[in-house]
């Protein structure tokens, strides 16, 4: 079969459902619950390959009124046509919205002159980072701090999803105006409902590989390749004459590939699949956003989770801050006077 005559798969059939919600993650939402009092901005983390199935609902619940940026990262790994409907979609209910990649430094100065620019009046900002798994958030603290204050890794990163188990201490990621972070552990919906959605938060990284199963992820995202016509991207780098939408297939080809082989001989899959995600993930297969993007799903969905409006500071905390201010100046005066 020529590939101009390849018919990819109309649709993908999947009905496990993978829930992974861990103890320390309940305990995270709650302590993030617990010290947003303390917290000028929340800086929301998604994944930009997974716009819609890298929101946590959760989070709307907990952090409520409280301005809120959203940050779309590893956009150097999605489809670059995924910036403009959903920051268009996104402003309709005045959130804003950057697109960012940790290794890009104009992206990530982009988030320190969001925050520094309503640090006034208020003199040190505390900007906390929340998420699902594996979405970049310590990796985004890191570079806030690389950028901002020209330090190292301050939050301890990895490949798989869950190495962030706690809310760590206040790292200072701007010295003026003085901007303080918190970092949190990465924090999944509870019950996912639909199976295509959990499958393609574990393609990404956001669930633990032996959770989902590595041939079906695998699987799946050949799928997508194919529905997107990108084809060659893997005929080409494992040596396929033709396009196939048999998994094994191609998984043949990629062990010969790598030489992956168990005892006896025989070809290993399951080392196949874990190489193949591996490529996708590194962004070796392409760049690809996974969700649909058209503008009713994005305004139907956005719609449905009710972002609120986050623009700015709210008034009340300012003049709180501002009052505190005021009474340590007041304090000073009066010592000085007295000496």
């Amino acid at each position: 079969m020529t590939a101009s005559r390849f018919i990819p798969r109309a649709t993908f059939s999947y009905d496990r459902v993978i829930n992974w919600f861990p103890g320390h993650m309940a305990k995270g939402l709650r302590v993030i619950s617990e010290r947003l009092n303390a917290v000028d901005l929340v800086v929301e983390v998604r994944d930009a390959r997974i716009p819609l199935s890298s929101v946590n609902p959760n989070f709307e619940r907990v952090v409520g009124r409280k301005p809120r940026l959203i940050v779309y990262n590893k956009y150097d790994l999605a489809d670059p046509s995924t910036k403009q409907p959903v920051t268009r979609a996104l402003k309709q209910h005045n959130t804003p919205v950057l697109f960012t990649s940790c290794q890009n430094d104009q992206h990530v100065r982009s988030i320190l002159r969001y925050a520094a620019s309503l640090a006034d009046p208020i003199p040190q900002l505390n900007l906390m980072v929340v998420g699902m798994p594996n979405v970049g958030k310590s990796s985004l603290l890191n570079a806030l701090r690389r950028v901002g204050v020209g330090k190292g890794k301050a939050a301890a990163t990895g490949n798989q999803p869950g190495v962030t188990r706690s809310v760590v201490g206040t790292v200072k990621v701007l010295e003026h105006p003085a901007i303080y972070l918190i970092d949190t552990p990465g924090v999944m919906v509870p019950h996912i409902s639909d199976p295509v959605r959990s499958l393609r938060v574990a393609l990404t990284g956001g669930i633990r590989d032996h959770l989902a199963d590595e041939q079906v992820m695998a699987d799946y995202l050949l799928y997508e390749l194919n529905r997107r016509h990108a084809h060659e991207v893997y005929t080409s780098y494992f040596g396929l004459s033709e396009p196939t939408n048999d998994i094994h297939v191609l998984l043949e080809a990629v062990a010969r590939r790598i030489g992956a082989v168990v005892k006896g001989g025989e070809l290993d899959l399951t080392m196949a699949s874990k190489f193949l995600l591996k490529q996708y993930r590194q962004g070796k297969l392409g760049r690809f956003t996974l969700d649909d993007i058209e503008p009713d799903t994005l305004q139907a969905f956005f719609d449905k989770t009710q972002t609120p409006n986050l623009n700015q500071v709210s008034s009340r905390r300012q003049e709180k801050k501002l009052a505190k201010i005021a009474r340590r100046k007041e304090e000073r005066q009066k010592r000085q006077h007295k000496d």
